[in-house]
């Protein structure tokens, strides 16, 4: 969900000149203690700060700007937009943005390498007024930690989780939950049977994303997980450019990364909807909010956003969280993201810069998000436990949501500089499984070439 900067490709299409251009023409006028930044989502991401449209100051934001003596510019964009500007910005290194917005699926891995981002940990003592690390949920924190250093701090994140329809599962004699994998297939077979045998065609037992691109890769990489018992994308489970470098470790996704592939492909061909190959986390949170998908997994968070403003009285009442399915392997279903943002390494000022992103990330400011959102996910356990989440959803959800991340493993996908590049190809080679446009093993051979020409041409192998 509101992924960023996945498409590193976009730089090779222009020209450095042509690019030096574009964002001397575009970025903010710099003020002498100015912080810029650039990203997406007006009225979602930060309203509290710069208002529902994105343009006005809100006094919160005031009198942050008087106490440091910092004026903060945002600029919001279209999101492929804001990719762009956040992309060359940081390839020609202008440094006309200070602070740019992440996220830990390959943006965090692919820019640290590059030496575009200024490490974290030396500052994380400089602004603890408006930031401490130790108040946060740690996996938030590992998941956008690189080779030790610390990149971006977290603002929207989840962990993995599944949301159900509790009435449904209760009318075809589903009483329990489903604990592993083997469970869960069994429900949404018993689902799928029951709907066909009520003549109801237009509700689905699942919705999950399959869109072509970086869009399943995510979830698909938590089903890997799941069975496999390890990251299984290089042989002996290297995760790190030193470890796959060290072992020489080739890539595996015809070995034991295909079982996983494979279960997500089947589970998507078999229990989902039409269409299912191009949909993206929006068509998962609309098709639960419309209650034509009984279960959505594992990025429970794309049910909790679809159920307040869904018109279906069944599904805000029985909507019911459940914990992500455990694999063969004894590991659950991962899906773990945040909503990241860094300091540019080429910022002017990069302690103002770190402490704008600060109070950008800081309890309070979390708080109006977990306020005006409502969802039951935050970055703070005070948050969690406090009187605006627990007002709006039960002790057992948010105990099952905390229980989730706490417990997750944010790495369960390689950390690799070439991150964002397989992101793209394994999330095509599944949606064009999913739409029957190739096997899974005619996907998963291309897969495996690809990945080997890759790792060779970067010089892992040497």
């Amino acid at each position: 969900m509101l992924k960023m900067l996945n498409r590193a490709a976009l730089a090779a299409t222009l020209t450095a000149g042509l690019t030096a251009g574009l964002m001397a023409a575009t970025a903010p006028a710099r003020a002498e203690t100015t912080v810029n930044i650039v990203g997406f989502g007006a009225g979602f991401a930060w309203a509290d700060l710069f208002g529902p449209s994105g343009t006005e100051k809100t006094q919160k934001l005031l009198d942050f700007e008087k106490k440091e003596g910092i004026t903060v510019n945002m600029e919001y964009a279209d999101e492929e937009v804001a990719r762009q500007k956040v992309l060359l910005d940081l390839v020609n290194g202008t440094g006309n943005y200070d602070l740019v917005m992440l996220g830990s699926d390959g943006a965090v891995q692919t820019f640290s390498a590059a030496g575009y981002l200024e490490p974290l940990d030396g500052h994380l003592d400089k602004a603890k007024d408006y930031f401490d690390a130790a108040k946060v949920y740690k996996p938030f924190l590992e998941a956008n930690t690189v080779d030790g250093k610390l990149w971006a701090l977290p603002y929207y994140s989840f962990g993995p989780g599944v949301v159900y329809r509790k009435d449904i599962f209760d009318k075809y004699g589903i009483t329990t939950f489903p604990k592993t994998t083997e469970e869960m297939e069994a429900a949404l077979k018993t689902i799928k049977a029951g709907l066909a045998k009520d003549g109801i065609t237009d509700v689905y037992p699942l919705t999950m994303r399959g869109a072509p691109g970086e869009e399943p890769s995510l979830d698909l990489a938590g089903f890997v997980f799941a069975f496999a018992g390890y990251p299984a994308w290089f042989e002996g489970g290297a995760t790190t450019p030193a470890e796959i470098k060290a072992k020489k470790a080739k890539p595996i996704f015809t070995g034991d990364f295909k079982k996983g592939f494979e279960t997500f492909v089947n589970w998507a061909k078999d229990y989902g909807p039409p269409g299912i190959a191009t949909h993206t986390w929006v068509d998962m949170m609309n098709l639960y909010g419309q209650g034509k998908a009984v279960v959505l997994l594992p990025s429970a968070i794309n049910g909790f956003a679809g159920i307040p403003g869904s018109e279906v009285p069944a599904v805000k009442q029985f909507s019911a969280y459940g914990p992500s399915p455990i694999g063969p392997s004894g590991k659950p279903i991962e899906s773990f993201w945040t909503f990241s943002v860094g300091v540019s390494n080429f910022s002017k000022d990069k302690d103002a810069a770190y402490k704008v992103l600060a109070f950008m990330t800081s309890e309070p400011v979390m708080e109006d998000f977990a306020t005006q959102i409502g969802w039951p996910y935050t970055t703070y356990p005070s948050i969690m436990h406090g009187p605006v989440l627990t007002a709006k959803w039960p002790k057992e959800t948010l105990d099952g949501v905390e229980a989730a991340f706490i417990s997750a493993d944010p790495h369960y996908f390689p950390y690799i500089p070439e991150l964002n590049e397989f992101m793209d190809k394994i999330g095509t080679a599944a949606s064009e499984a999913i739409a029957g446009t190739k096997t899974t093993d005619e996907a998963l051979a291309e897969l495996q070439s690809w990945a080997e020409e890759r790792m060779e041409r970067a010089g892992y192998y040497k």
